[in-house]
């Protein structure tokens, strides 16, 4: 009885009863060793392929970085030079606009479709993650979309003008669609949105029949318990779609090659040219400036933005309420609260 009085304190206290303080027994020495064994191998593979590159990359950045004569040290020259350079400028343009909208047509989209199809029956939701999650290869399907779009055969040509009723349209060809049409192939596959409706499945449905109870809404059960529950998970791929989009390569070099004009050269295309020309320094340069530009995004993101869903409170940034979760009891702790309360009334003199 005590021990139920003491969760239900717990409860009524905001915290979480299944955080009870239990004694951590110390382990052995073997079995720190143990332990030590099967981390090791991974730190040694961070060590060699992740801080040592990082590393040397810096301390390259403020040399000359030659291949077959001696090494002298620069300075601060390459990053000058970096700086001032037309081309790197207009790479860091193009690499803003392309994640912007890789971040707005395959993040934000199926986040939307994810909930909608969730309303579906389930037989056709096991259906549309099917269709979904068709594991093509991304070198396999690009090839197919550079042809889909060719302006003298093409597919896509073809719906413009004969089904339509368009002019002929440049597609890859005009600077100012070029990042719209590499981007739309992740449109449509896109493996996120498989991973959205697997955490909506996740989510009780009490919590949805509590609020249909309430008489809340279709929107307002989605502004309160689906989106806050998918907050951990948007977050998480949100910083990975940052990071991925920034580092984008594969499909401007095989569609369009950073054409038409540099439109679509990202910062690593233009760093891929660099190393080419023989350019290491500056290469190296130019990929320290774009770790630092992803990390001052990626802190700014983690320090601004709560993804924790049972947060007592929301955070207001920028005009922006972040929705937080409602709070939904559990049947047996909103009886034995009330019980509680009850029996509490009743002790107090006069009650």
């Amino acid at each position: 009885m005590a021990s139920a009085q003491a969760e239900v304190t717990l409860a009524r206290s905001g915290a979480r009863t299944d955080e009870t303080a239990v004694a951590v027994p110390r382990q052995s020495r073997r079995r720190r060793l143990e332990t030590g064994l099967f981390v090791l191998p991974a730190v040694l593979f961070q060590l060699c392929w992740g801080w040592y590159p990082l590393i040397a990359a810096f301390l390259l950045s403020f040399t000359n970085a030659r291949v077959r004569s001696p090494i002298a040290f620069t300075g601060l020259d390459s990053y000058l030079r970096m700086w001032h350079d037309p081309l790197a400028i207009q790479a860091f343009r193009v690499t803003a606009l392309y994640a912007g909208l890789t971040i707005l047509l395959t993040f934000v989209v199926p986040i939307i479709v994810a909930i909608l199809l969730m309303e579906m029956p389930r037989h056709a939701i096991r259906w549309m993650m099917l269709l979904w999650f068709i594991p093509l290869s991304v070198l396999a399907s690009t090839l197919v979309f550079r042809y889909m779009y060719n302006t003298q055969y093409g597919f896509f040509q073809w719906v413009a003008t004969d089904l339509l009723h368009l002019p002929p349209q440049p597609f890859l060809n005009s600077a100012a669609q070029v990042n719209f049409w590499i981007v739309f192939p992740g449109l449509l596959f896109f493996g996120p949105g498989l991973i959205y409706i697997a955490t909506l499945q996740g989510i009780p449905r009490s919590y949805y029949e509590a609020a249909e109870i309430e008489g809340a809404s279709f929107w307002r059960k989605v502004w309160t318990i689906s989106i806050p529950r998918l907050r951990p998970v948007i977050s998480m791929l949100l910083i990975f779609s940052i990071i991925g989009s920034s580092q984008a390569f594969e499909l401007q070099q095989i569609m369009t090659d950073g054409g038409p004009g540099g439109a679509s050269r990202t910062v690593v295309l233009y760093l891929y040219t660099l190393l080419q020309d023989l350019r290491f320094a500056d290469a190296t340069v130019l990929g320290v400036y774009l770790f630092l530009g992803v990390m001052a995004i990626v802190a700014i993101y983690r320090l601004v933005v709560d993804d924790d869903p049972d947060a007592p409170t929301r955070r207001r940034w920028f005009g922006f309420s972040w929705p937080s979760a409602t709070p939904v009891p559990e049947p047996g702790v909103s009886s034995a609260i009330s019980t509680v309360d009850g029996a509490q009334r009743r002790e107090q003199p006069g009650g």
